[in-house]
């Protein structure tokens, strides 16, 4: 094709600087991506606009399940302990009345051995949620 005047429409467009830029950004995103890992998960049950007040809770509680079924409750602050149960129940009930004697306490931190089970993880969770409590995974 030519123009009127003599000019040519023909060209061709060089990729090679761009394909060039996308590879090294493509590589930068895939090296700097291994680095990553997720180890504290917020399961959320509660927005966090209705936490309400910032201050730190009394007590810290770690609701770890162990791969013989048991489970332990861990708690820091103001009460230290660190006391075993062989089912949910009994651990939900001790959530209950960590709940009542301390009412700032609004959530638990869920670990788990390497070789427990999901559904067991799950069943925790759905015991401790009946105490109106905030859960939040970590360790996996």
């Amino acid at each position: 094709m030519s123009r009127s005047r003599g000019g040519s429409l023909d060209f061709e467009l060089n990729l090679a600087p761009i394909i060039d830029c996308f590879t090294v950004l493509i590589t930068f995103m895939l090296a700097s991506a291994s680095f990553l890992s997720i180890s504290i998960f917020d399961a959320g049950f509660t927005p966090a606009e209705a936490q309400g007040d910032p201050t730190p809770p009394p007590i810290t509680v770690t609701l770890d399940l162990k791969k013989n079924g048991s489970l332990q409750i861990v708690t820091h602050g103001k009460y230290e302990s660190k006391n075993t149960f062989q089912n949910a129940d009994e651990a939900a009930e001790a959530l209950r009345q960590l709940k009542e004697k301390y009412p700032g306490f609004e959530s638990v931190t869920i670990t788990a051995d390497q070789e427990v089970e999901y559904e067991s993880i799950v069943k925790a969770m759905e015991k401790a949620r009946k105490n109106n409590l905030s859960m939040v995974l970590g360790g996996f």
